[in-house]
């Protein structure tokens, strides 16, 4: 199979030319011959959204079902430092995964004897025009397969050209009252346009616990109710070097995470060095991790919100930290810290910010706001 295909901005992925080969293979003895076909294998390409285009090897995962062959608790029992967790999340999970349709929407759910409905689960709010559907036709398969590898399932509202954020409320009432998604462990990711319409979510009403936004996003489209002053939820946004600046990570009152590295508009979804700390991040605050042990917590809310050189902000150069409330959340004094999403004390998923605050507060002694690390480690 000869395939090339040609990446171009502002248009669509192009193949232009697949060459089936047949193969003989005539061996010398007894006059024996061996012969034998190679098997075509189907790339589905797509065009995105008009203004970029995503690598062919996103869509070379997902499919039918998978098993894990690994045991979740032997692997989190490895796990005795901050380069070990990060090593975890970079690579896929301990769960097998499952990709279906349902509703009009793209399923991927963990596979596993140790996990079943309802699951911690992301809402992804797709792209104008991205594609929109099982396996490799998703768009979003690599990142979101990845992420089920690790225990959270995703859906995907699919439309011609993107979700509005009524239809991603609907989703979310959907999948809670049918009992696949634990309603307590929501998280919403979006990209491109999406991001505009998963913005109008907020403040929250339906008890999301995460936002992610995997591109550049702005609000000057005018997307009825776009609004990053009103989230509310630990947020993390990763910005694409050439992308458009973003207006939407300064407004939101929350610990949030900004991510810049190289690559353009659609560049997190087939980027490897986001998808791992993505992962951290939704397993952390959907408490989706496969251990309750207050270590392994401890230290992914290092990963994410510390200061080792293993950590976040220095992975990404230039990448920004902040945790507006997080000595609030720290003492506990106010149980019901509402831009927090903090519903009790014994909330697991309060538990975990707490974990995330202590970890900002550690490596920001005394600080609120913006951690910017004079050095960076890049490993782009």
């Amino acid at each position: 199979l000869l395939l090339l295909v040609h990446r171009r901005r502002h248009s669509q992925l192009r193949i232009h030319s697949t060459t089936t080969m047949m193969m003989t293979t005539m061996m010398s003895g007894s006059s024996a011959v061996l012969s034998s076909s190679l098997l075509l294998s189907f790339i589905v390409c797509v065009a995105l959204h008009g203004h970029g285009t995503l690598s062919a090897s996103a869509f070379l995962t997902g499919g039918a079902p998978t098993t894990s062959s690994s045991d979740a608790s032997t692997i989190m029992a490895q796990i005795t430092s901050l380069s070990s967790v990060k090593e975890f999340f970079n690579k896929p999970g301990p769960y097998g995964v499952k990709h279906y349709s349902d509703a009009n929407s793209a399923v991927i759910e963990p596979v596993s004897a140790d996990i079943q409905k309802p699951f911690p689960t992301v809402v992804m709010s797709k792209g104008n025009g991205a594609l929109c559907g099982t396996s490799v036709i998703n768009a979003y398969n690599s990142i979101l397969t990845h992420l089920a590898t690790h225990g959270v399932a995703s859906v995907t509202p699919c439309s011609v050209t993107y979700v509005n954020p009524a239809g991603l409320k609907s989703t979310i009432k959907r999948i809670t009252t049918s009992g696949f998604a634990n309603p307590e462990k929501i998280g919403v990711a979006a990209h491109s346009l999406g991001g505009n319409s998963a913005l109008g979510l907020f403040p929250d009403e339906l008890n999301i616990k995460a936002l992610a936004l995997l591109s550049g996003v702005t609000c000057i489209l005018n997307i009825p109710h776009c609004n990053p002053s009103g989230v509310n939820v630990p947020f993390f946004m990763v910005q694409p070097s050439l992308d458009q600046n973003s207006d939407v990570y300064g407004p939101a009152k929350s610990a949030k995470l900004y991510a810049p590295f190289a690559g353009e508009h659609n560049a997190a979804i087939y980027n490897n060095l986001p998808k791992g700390y993505l992962s951290a991040f939704f397993s952390l605050f959907l408490d989706a991790l496969p251990s309750n042990e207050t270590v392994i917590r401890e230290m992914t809310a290092e990963l994410l919100f510390g200061d080792d050189p293993a950590s976040f902000k220095n992975d990404f150069l230039g990448a920004r930290i902040a945790f507006p409330d997080a000595s609030a959340v720290v003492s506990e004094a106010s149980p019901d810290v509402s831009v927090f999403s903090i519903d009790n004390d014994d909330d697991a998923n309060s538990t975990n910010l707490v974990l995330a605050a202590r970890a900002y507060l550690a490596a920001n002694p005394g600080s609120e706001g913006d951690s910017k690390p004079s050095s960076f480690l890049f490993a782009g």
